[in-house]
């Protein structure tokens, strides 16, 4: 069976048609051009309006303290906020209304997660050395999660069993919970440094964590220890990410450089990506054949992870580090978060800026677009979510 996410706007039709004749030998020839007219009608839905100019809506201002995090439920409908004022909080995207102030947390609420695509249970990793999960309608707490002896800096669901999570965190550890008795199923302490990242693949069998110790480690969830470790890096990994088919891995270091893993050989990579400076984020597009690298060097750039690895565009503009990379979900645009107290909107093919997003009084570390694309949230050490 064909996989849909095959289908791109530039894919060739003739090439997808021929693929599905040769897995579904029951189509014949004549109702090849009734599959080549619905598939052109899918990929035209799949284009969006790459010079779509994107307005200040609301800003999201009761923070006391600088953001750290944010996050859209699937609907696009509502969001959430952490901050160093020890906080969570629940916003209405379409009213800018904080619905639900999220109190507990001892420390910096560092972490924002909800459980997609229910969204019915939201997760925090703080500062304090817990995590907590919450009920997004009451805004209680249901429960506390314990066991880490530092910060915890990163924490998600688990997309196949949601009542499973992941946390990472500066003790040099990862540990999966469960959401609902609090209590602790995994703890992956191989790493001998700081967790910086740990994130599920889609089927939740694997979990993926990146270290300041240079390495990643794909844990088997099933065996309760290590597949493999990921060396190669001469420096701190700062992220660590799967494409959606989960078959490639992606990290980025401070040694200047991103590099593609192939999941059935991990002892060396695939492909290396360079900047001139520390690489600080790095995000596939939903394809996963385009993967995009932002640095400290100011700029961000987009490769092509199909075939030879060959850079498809260089996006310079920011005059400051970019500390945040993510694609739009259809993929035609990269929305990139700055140090320079801006987000910019780039054409991911050609490498144009469309549009710069100021209006922040501080650094921008994080941005994202909601589920249908069509929406934009970004924080700020302004204390400020637009």
């Amino acid at each position: 069976m064909i996989d849909l996410f095959d289908l791109t706007p530039s894919c060739d039709l003739q090439v997808l048609t021929k693929q599905i004749a040769s897995t579904e030998p029951l189509i014949t020839q004549e109702v090849f051009p009734q599959v080549t007219e619905i598939l052109e009608k899918l990929q035209k839905k799949l284009k969006e309006p790459v010079k779509t100019k994107f307005y200040l809506f609301k800003t999201l201002q009761t923070h006391i303290l600088p953001l750290t995090n944010v996050c859209f439920d699937k609907s696009g409908k509502k969001c959430i906020t952490g901050s160093y004022d020890r906080t969570c909080r629940i916003w209405n995207v379409e009213s800018g209304d904080e619905e639900k102030v999220l109190k507990g947390h001892e420390n910096v609420v560092f972490s924002v997660a909800y459980n997609y695509p229910r969204c019915d249970r939201i997760l925090t990793g703080s500062f304090d050395k817990t995590a907590k999960i919450w009920n997004p309608v009451s805004g209680n707490c249901i429960n506390t999660l314990w066991g880490h002896t530092a910060e915890i800096v990163g924490a998600e669901f688990n997309p196949h069993q949601c009542e499973l999570v992941a946390t990472c965190s500066m003790d040099n550890t990862a540990r999966v919970f469960h959401s609902e008795t609090g209590q602790e199923i995994h703890l992956f302490a191989d790493h001998s440094a700081e967790v910086i990242s740990a994130r599920f693949n889609k089927e939740g069998s694997l979990l993926l964590t990146a270290s300041f110790d240079e390495t990643a480690t794909v844990w088997d969830m099933r065996a309760k220890e290590h597949a493999i470790v990921i060396r190669g890096h001469e420096a701190e990994l700062s992220n660590a990410v799967w494409n959606f088919q989960c078959n490639l891995i992606a990290t980025s270091s401070l040694d200047r450089t991103a590099k593609i893993w192939d999941l059935r050989r991990l002892d060396e990579p695939q492909a290396t990506a360079t900047h001139k400076d520390e690489v600080l984020d790095v995000a596939f597009n939903c394809t996963g054949t385009r993967l995009a690298t932002g640095s400290a060097d100011c700029t961000a750039k987009v490769w092509d992870v199909t075939g030879n690895f060959e850079l498809v565009t260089i996006m310079a503009g920011h005059s400051d580090e970019v500390s945040k990379v993510t694609f739009s979900p259809p993929g035609g645009l990269l929305l990139t978060a700055s140090a320079d107290k801006t987000a910019r909107i780039w054409n991911s093919g050609t490498g144009t800026c469309t549009q710069t997003l100021s209006g922040h009084d501080g650094e921008v570390f994080s941005c994202s677009f909601n589920y249908s694309g069509d929406a934009i949230i970004t924080a700020s050490k302004d204390n400020t979510s637009p």
